[in-house]
C-alpha cells in the first residue's frame, strides 16, 4: 500500500471543554483546522487497483463537507475518468459517544487495511447527505473514514487523535451558556426533549405533550411530567406514584450555568445541547 501525505503537527492528549463561548470558539477552529490539514490525503488500495483521496472541509455553518474521490492515478485534477462521493453533514448532529475505531484486517473498497473511525449521528437519524457525480444519493445516520497501515504508522495512535479532533469540535460547538433571558427556558425544554442514558445505564426518554410540558420515563414505572408553571413562574417535576402525586418546584439559574434548583440544591445542570444532570447523574443523548 502506497501513500502520499505530509506532516506538521503538535498534538493534545485530550478533549478540553472551554469555560466560554470565545475559549470554545478557538477550542472549536483548532480542531477543525487540524482535521482539515490531516484528513487531506491519498492512499491507494491494491486488491481493486484504486488511488482515494480524501478532504474535509468546514464553513462558517459548522457544516463539514468529507469528498472521497476514486481514480486510476494518484493526481485526480485532469483525469476525467473519477468518481466521486461527497458528504455534508453539521457538527452538532455527531454523537461523540458514537466515535469507535476498529481494526480492519481486509481491504474492502474505500477501506483499506488498517484502522476505520465510525461516526454516526444523534438517534440514527439520516442527517449526512450524500452526492455521488453530482447526483443526490441516499441520506445516512453513519460515516466511516479508512485509515490506511501506513497512515497509522506515520504518526502513533493517528486514528486516535482524530477521533479525539472531533470530540472536541462536536463538544465545542454544542456548549451550553446561559442568555439570561426567556430563551433559556427554551433552551431547557430543547435539551431534555428526546432519549438519554447514563454511563451507570440510567434512562431518561422525555416526548412533549404540550408545548410546555414533558412526558417523562425514566424506567421505574411512575408517570412524571416535567413543565412551566406560568402562574408561578416555576419549572416543576410531577411524579404520579402508588402514594399519590408529588410535585417539586424549580428554580432557573442563569447566570453563569443554566441550572435548575429547589429550595436546598440544583437538581438539574445543563451542559450540552445533549447532555445533561439530574440529581447527580449525567445523561447523554442516544
Amino acid at each position: 500500500m502506497r501513500i502520499l501525505i505530509a506532516f506538521s503537527v503538535s498534538l493534545f492528549s485530550s478533549v478540553m471543554l472551554a469555560q466560554s463561548p470565545e475559549q470554545d470558539e478557538i477550542q472549536f477552529q483548532s480542531a477543525v483546522d487540524w482535521l482539515g490539514s490531516k484528513l487531506n490525503y491519498v492512499y491507494y488500495d491494491d486488491v481493486g487497483e484504486k488511488w482515494w483521496s480524501n478532504t474535509f472541509y468546514v464553513n462558517d455553518n459548522r457544516e463539514i463537507t468529507i469528498k472521497h474521490i476514486a481514480s486510476d492515478k494518484p493526481n485526480t485534477a485532469n483525469i476525467r475518468s473519477k468518481t466521486y462521493t461527497i458528504r455534508t453533514f453539521r457538527i452538532q448532529d455527531i454523537n461523540p459517544k458514537s466515535l469507535k475505531i476498529t481494526e480492519v484486517a481486509k481491504t474492502k473498497g474505500r477501506l483499506v487495511k488498517g484502522k476505520m473511525l465510525e461516526l454516526r449521528t444523534y438517534g440514527f437519524q439520516d442527517l449526512i447527505h450524500k452526492t455521488i457525480n453530482n447526483r443526490r444519493g441516499s441520506s445516512t445516520s453513519f460515516l466511516f473514514l479508512s485509515f490506511p497501515e501506513v497512515l497509522n504508522d506515520s504518526i502513533s495512535n493517528y486514528a486516535e487523535i482524530v477521533k479525539q479532533k472531533f470530540e472536541q469540535a462536536i463538544l465545542a460547538s454544542t456548549k451550553v451558556y446561559p442568555s439570561n433571558t426567556a430563551s433559556d427556558s427554551k433552551t431547557i425544554f430543547n435539551i431534555l426533549e428526546g432519549n438519554f442514558k447514563s454511563d451507570e445505564g440510567h434512562l431518561w426518554n422525555a416526548q412533549k405533550v404540550k408545548p410546555d410540558v414533558l412526558k417523562i420515563d425514566q424506567g421505574t414505572g411512575n408517570i412524571e411530567y416535567f413543565g412551566f408553571d406560568q402562574d408561578q413562574q416555576q419549572f416543576y417535576l410531577l411524579d404520579i406514584n402508588s402514594d399519590g402525586v408529588q410535585t417539586q418546584f424549580y428554580v432557573m439559574n442563569n447566570q453563569d450555568i443554566l441550572s435548575l434548583s429547589s429550595t436546598e440544591e440544583t437538581v438539574f445542570t445543563f451542559y450540552t445541547l445533549h447532555s445533561f444532570s439530574f440529581k447527580g447523574t449525567r445523561f447523554f443523548r442516544q
